[in-house]
C-alpha cells in the first residue's frame, strides 16, 4: 500500500512538472541560434538575455509561472533586449552550458549592448530583480557608448575635398600648389590614430572570441588592449548582420580545442571570458 501510495504522488509530480513545461509566457524567448541572436542584438544595440531551462527545472517553472508572465518586463524586453531559452537536455544546450559552466538551474546570462558579459544570476528572479539587473547593463554601455562610423555605399564614388581637386592651369607656381592649396588647420579631428599591420591568417586551429563589435573604432581600442596585456595573436574577423559590418576580435592561434580551453581558463582568472572557436569556418 505505501509502494502505491508513493508511486501515485510520483507520478502526479511527474505530470505536474510536464504541465508546466508547456505554459506560455508573456515574455517572449527565442529557442536556438546562439550567435545569431546575440549578432542580432548588438546590431540592433540591445542586451542579450540567456535562459538556461531544463523540462526538470521546477524554478524554472515556477518564473514562468510569476517572472516570465510580467506584462511590464515583457514590454521593456521586447523593446531592449534579444532574449534566448536554452534547454541543457539539447545538444546545443548541452555545448552551450559547459561553456559557461553552468552546474545550477535556472542560470541567467546577460550581455551588454556590446556582447560582453556583464551579469550571472543563478536561482529564482522576480520580474523587479531582472528589471532592476537591465536596466543596470543598459546604464552601464552607455557611460561608455559605441560610435559607430557611417560606411560609404559601394556604388558611390568617394569624392575629393574641395582642396584637393586638381588645380586649374594658372595655379601652378614652380611646379607645385598655392599656397592657399596646401594650408592645414591645427584643430584636432577624428576617433584616434592607429599604426595597423595587415597580416591575413590563415583559416586552421581554433582562438577564443572574446566579443562582438558593431563599431570599427571599438574593436581597434580593445584589439590594443588585448594585445599588450597577453602574448597571443590578436585576430579580427569581419562579418555581416542583416546587412551591417560586425567585428569579431579574437585571441590566440591554438592546435586544438584543449589548448584554447586552457588559455580561456587563463582570462577567466582576469574576469574575461570568450567563447572557442574553430577558425577553420572563418574564412
Amino acid at each position: 500500500m505505501k509502494n502505491t501510495l508513493f508511486l501515485a504522488l510520483g507520478l502526479a509530480s511527474l505530470l505536474a512538472l510536464l504541465a508546466f513545461t508547456n505554459t506560455s509566457t508573456t515574455v517572449q524567448f527565442a529557442q536556438s541560434d546562439w550567435e545569431g541572436l546575440k549578432t542580432k542584438a548588438i546590431s540592433e544595440k540591445k542586451l542579450y538575455f540567456v535562459d538556461f531551462d531544463a523540462s526538470y527545472c521546477a524554478t524554472c517553472r515556477n518564473m514562468d509561472e510569476s517572472t516570465y508572465m510580467d506584462k511590464n518586463l515583457a514590454d521593456f524586453m521586447a523593446k531592449n533586449v534579444v532574449a534566448l531559452r536554452v534547454d541543457v537536455q539539447d545538444f546545443d544546450g548541452v555545448m552551450w552550458s559547459q561553456q559557461y559552466e553552468v552546474d545550477a538551474l535556472p542560470t541567467m546570462l546577460i550581455f551588454d549592448q556590446e556582447g560582453k558579459l556583464v551579469k550571472r544570476l543563478v536561482g529564482y528572479k522576480s520580474a523587479e530583480q531582472l528589471m532592476g539587473e537591465f536596466k543596470t547593463a543598459q546604464l552601464s554601455s552607455q557611460a561608455n557608448p559605441v560610435v559607430t562610423p557611417q560606411p560609404i555605399a559601394p556604388d558611390e564614388p568617394m569624392k575629393r575635398p574641395e582642396t584637393l581637386q586638381k588645380p586649374k592651369t594658372n595655379s601652378f607656381k614652380n611646379g607645385g600648389f598655392k599656397s592657399a592649396d596646401m594650408a592645414e588647420t591645427n584643430q584636432a579631428s577624428g576617433m584616434g590614430l592607429y599604426e595597423v599591420t595587415v597580416n591575413k591568417q590563415a583559416s586552421k586551429g581554433f582562438g577564443v572570441q572574446i566579443a562582438v563589435f558593431s563599431s570599427y573604432k571599438k574593436v581597434l581600442d580593445q584589439a590594443d588592449k588585448f594585445n599588450r596585456k597577453y602574448s597571443k595573436k590578436t585576430l579580427i574577423h569581419i562579418d555581416t548582420h542583416n546587412g551591417s559590418t560586425v567585428y569579431k576580435l579574437l585571441l590566440g592561434v591554438f592546435e586544438s580545442r584543449s589548448d584554447a580551453s586552457f588559455f580561456r581558463n587563463d582570462l577567466r582568472k582576469d574576469n574575461t571570458d570568450g567563447l572557442i572557436k574553430d577558425l577553420s569556418i572563418m574564412g
